[in-house]
């Protein structure tokens, strides 16, 4: 048995997900998720400290934002109240979800060929759910029921 297999075998055991993952033409790591029942490819950023969409994503949606005051990347950092954000079906949980003016950032990827960024996890995803990331395989393992 090769360890790819033998740890997803041992996460399972221990109530993780499997997600794969892609990269994007810059080489982000990229999730197919879900925002309140809508198709959203989300970048799984490490050094990201709260997970959020880009504003405009969420005023072209219809997704209803509430602006809380503080300064953040691009501008205020938004709240998406109640929104839900999954991964093939399971809640993710967060610190909330934002949401945050990527303007300046996407306009820089789509210079270079990338498609810009709409959603993007961070580490309070990553922190709740325990999460495990093997690189070597683009896979994504999430304790379904964190403690």
């Amino acid at each position: 048995m090769n360890y790819t297999s033998a740890l997803a075998e041992l996460l399972s055991r221990h109530g993780f997900r499997r997600f794969v993952m892609s990269r994007s033409q810059v080489g982000h790591l990229l999730l197919a998720g879900n925002l309140d029942g809508r198709p959203i490819d989300i970048v799984l950023d490490t050094g990201a400290s709260k997970t959020f969409v880009e504003l405009s994503y969420c005023r072209s949606e219809g997704i209803v934002v509430r602006d809380t005051g503080q300064p953040g990347h691009g501008g205020n950092v938004y709240t998406l109240g109640d929104a839900r954000l999954t991964l093939e079906g399971m809640p993710v949980q967060s610190d909330g979800v934002f949401a945050l003016d990527m303007t300046s950032t996407n306009q820089r990827l789509i210079m270079r060929g990338a498609d810009p960024i709409r959603a993007v996890i961070g580490q309070d995803v990553l922190r709740y759910h325990h999460a495990v990331i093997d690189y070597a395989t683009l896979t994504l393992f999430l304790q379904e029921e964190p403690a």
